[in-house]
């Protein structure tokens, strides 16, 4: 039997009975009684399973990855329907090579296309192609109807309200 210490918290017995299979965790971490990491591990869980359930549908029914989606309603919603490189990076949370690659597959596409800035001809631009704009408006229609059943459906009215009232705070608190 081991233990584990934490400043805060102090030491845990770390032996204890295995958990469900389906408890999504494994190894030392199922064994800890931490109240963070329990919390910090549900809700990496519950981000990765609904976006792996919302992408596969995405791409089932509409033909793109969800982070094409997030590339598409990024920059069709900027102001003047474009984007820099730097600024959709910043906003897609990958590094500027990944999304340099990201979009050059989708200029392969037919989704977006890439334009020189009018006023700094050291900045490009990645706009929207009509087969992009339609291609989104499909995938918002889709993307809603998942987010409908995997994430509204099972939670009630006062379930959304405090999810969206704990995010909000977690969003303004700066982490």
């Amino acid at each position: 039997m081991g233990t584990v210490k934490f400043p805060e918290q102090g030491e845990y017995d770390v032996e204890r009975e295995a958990p469900e299979p389906d408890g999504g965790t494994c190894g030392v971490l199922s064994s800890i009684e931490d109240e963070r990491l329990q919390l910090m591990g549900l809700f990496m869980r519950s981000h990765r399973r609904l976006a792996d359930l919302l992408g596969r549908e995405l791409e089932q029914s509409v033909g793109i990855p969800l982070v094409w989606f997030d590339v598409l309603i990024h920059v069709g919603g900027a102001q003047g329907g474009r984007l820099t490189m730097s600024k959709l990076s910043a906003e897609v949370a990958l590094t500027t090579g990944g999304v340099t690659r990201l979009v050059d597959r989708m200029v392969e596409a037919g989704l977006v296309a890439r334009q020189n800035c009018p006023s700094d001809r050291r900045s490009v631009h990645v706009i929207l192609t009509p087969a992009g704009e339609s291609t989104l408006g499909q995938a918002i229609g889709e993307h809603i109807e998942g987010i409908d059943r995997h994430l509204i459906a099972p939670l009630d009215e006062a379930d959304r309200a405090a999810l969206t009232l704990a995010l909000t705070k977690l969003l303004h608190t700066g982490c």
